[in-house]
């Protein structure tokens, strides 16, 4: 049976499985459209403990924050972006947008009500506590933002050099036009008496809902995604500290292994567990040191996309995360690095290792068929001498007992008996030494003839294992 296509309508059997998902993608999270003045509020939630937040854990808490305003809680399983109105007044509404990421929830809500002060903390009081408590995630940034509208340039530039001044605690805010000067936006990262990070949006009369809701979107999305790319730089100091005392062990050790009494058991089981600290360190790390990176990316994006213009001669959001954020970033590129680099040295040590006891390997082995190229020859002088000894022994034996049998010739001929035994000496010692040379030469020739025999058996019995 054939699927419908939701974009549309029409069947989809020819498409691939995940044509519909991969488009979806490219929009799972739209821009807000804003309509100013507003204020807004916007937490993000992560789990103290990595790899642990899913889509299941999202929703849920999605679903338990939309039950305190008895809001609508239709939400698909797979979505990770949701927009709803928790209420709406005659003076004052409220609506929420919910984002999912891999590692992290957001929660922006956005009032029309204006009645209260700049930067007033109400609005964070509906993210109650006991809700955020009741799951893993935790508060690992949250913002306030003004937006308000100005007739013209002139209006917003008198409000950057008075109320701005005022609003931010640290008289060294960033601030600078963006959307091709059609807004000021300002902020300075620090937080506030309530822990939010204040920003300010001055836009100007015309602007429309769209265009603020995209700034809105990038200067938070700069926020989150910067404090996420933050959370490595405690473990990259953790990792220095630690390759600081790695990397002393390993000077030390390849130092001893320079030495002529060195025990290359002992050298080779350090190198061993100094490899095995830099692979655990790796191990723990990599996942953060990777998402660093990727969140990097994202601030440099995101910050690039505002296209900023300079105002009053304020720092731009550029210049601060060049001198801000970027030498953080580079301590935890640095640690990625050293980490490999210590990987690197430690396992060059061990080859250099194992090349020196192979050579002090192979050089034994030298002086050992040396020394048993000797003894063999030893041996071959020695049975030469024992060979020779036995050619004289069996030839006396054998000597005398033909003396003995012939005797009695001696009665008939007129020969003596010791020039008999005289003359039986040469052709009995030729003989026997005639007779143990060739039997020699047959064991020899039997077992040149019964080694490949033995190898073929050996094949054999491989071949059976194989099978």
């Amino acid at each position: 049976m054939s699927k419908s296509n939701p974009l549309t309508g029409k069947t989809a059997s020819h498409d691939h499985h995940m044509r519909v998902a991969m488009t979806d993608e490219l929009h799972a999270r739209p821009f807000a459209k804003l309509q100013a003045p507003c204020r807004i509020a916007f937490i993000a939630l992560k789990p103290d403990e990595d790899g642990i937040h899913d889509q299941v854990l999202a929703h849920r808490q999605l679903l338990d924050f939309l039950k305190i305003f008895r809001a609508d809680q239709t939400v698909k399983a797979e979505a990770v972006h949701h927009f709803t109105t928790l209420f709406e007044k005659e003076d004052e509404s409220l609506t929420l947008k919910w984002e999912n990421h891999n590692e992290f929830a957001t929660y922006t809500l956005y009032s029309s009500d204006m009645r209260a002060e700049p930067f007033a903390p109400d609005l964070h009081d509906y993210f109650d506590e006991n809700w955020i408590r009741a799951y893993p995630g935790r508060r690992i940034t949250s913002a306030v933002l003004q937006v308000e509208i100005e007739p013209d340039v002139m209006a917003i530039e008198h409000r950057v050099n008075t109320d701005l001044r005022s609003w931010f605690l640290h008289e060294g805010f960033a601030a600078g036009w963006v959307s091709d000067h059609m807004a000021v936006l300002a902020g300075n990262f620090h937080l506030d008496q309530e822990g939010h990070i204040r920003f300010a949006l001055l836009g100007r009369k015309g602007i429309g809902p769209r265009r603020l809701g995209r700034i809105i979107q990038r200067i938070l999305e700069i926020e989150v995604y910067k404090s996420m790319a933050m959370l490595t730089l405690p473990m990259a100091r953790d990792v220095m500290a630690e390759l600081n005392t790695i990397n002393r062990d390993l000077a030390d050790t390849v130092e001893t292994m320079a030495k002529d009494d060195n025990n290359h058991k002992q050298t080779l089981q350090h190198l061993q567990s100094l490899s095995a600290r830099i692979a655990l360190l790796d191990t723990q790390t990599a996942t953060r040191f990777a998402a660093a990176r990727a969140y990097e990316r994202l601030v440099n994006d995101r910050t690039r996309i505002l296209r900023e213009g300079r105002v009053l001669g304020r720092q731009l959001f550029a210049e601060f995360m060049v001198r801000r954020f970027d030498p953080a970033m580079r301590t935890c590129h640095a640690a990625s690095d050293a980490l490999q680099n210590a990987s690197d040295r430690a396992d060059k040590a061990t080859d250099l290792l194992g090349t020196r006891v192979s050579v002090t390997t192979a050089e034994q082995n030298r002086t050992l068929l040396h020394k048993m190229d000797k003894r063999a020859e030893q041996q071959a002088r020695l049975q030469e001498t024992v060979e020779g000894i036995s050619v004289v022994a069996i030839s006396y034996y054998a000597v005398s007992l033909l003396t003995y049998l012939l005797a009695p010739i001696t009665k008939v001929m007129p020969i003596n008996k010791t020039i008999l035994a005289a003359l039986l000496v040469i052709p009995v010692v030729t003989l026997v030494w005639i007779s143990m040379h060739r039997l020699k030469e047959k064991l020899i020739r039997k077992n040149d003839k019964s080694l490949p025999q033995s190898e073929t058996m050996e094949q054999d019995l491989t071949d059976r294992k194989d099978q």
